[in-house]
């Protein structure tokens, strides 16, 4: 039970973060997407990139098995084709 609030105490606990060597462009366009988006909170901004890039990654995963069982597929067609029972 202590560990737990421990750590929902260290989650919540907040910092300073700085960026360095950033290019401006970069920059200008995070901030303009924070501030459209997210209320011009920074922290909400990286947050929510961070559950883009999981979901991304999660996307390009399947899309890479879907990919591989589709050239299988075309493979088999091009080998005869399917049997079913009538042949």
């Amino acid at each position: 039970m202590t560990e737990d609030f421990v750590e929902e105490i260290e989650n919540q606990t907040r910092t300073g973060f700085y960026v360095t060597n950033i290019p401006k462009g970069i920059l200008k366009q995070f901030k303009k997407l924070c501030k459209e988006n997210y209320g011009d909170i920074y922290w909400v901004g990286i947050s929510e990139l961070l559950k883009i890039k999981s979901k991304y990654d999660e996307i390009s995963t399947l899309f890479s098995t879907l990919s591989k069982q589709i050239e299988e597929l075309k493979s088999i067609k091009s080998k005869g084709g399917y049997k079913t029972f009538g042949q």
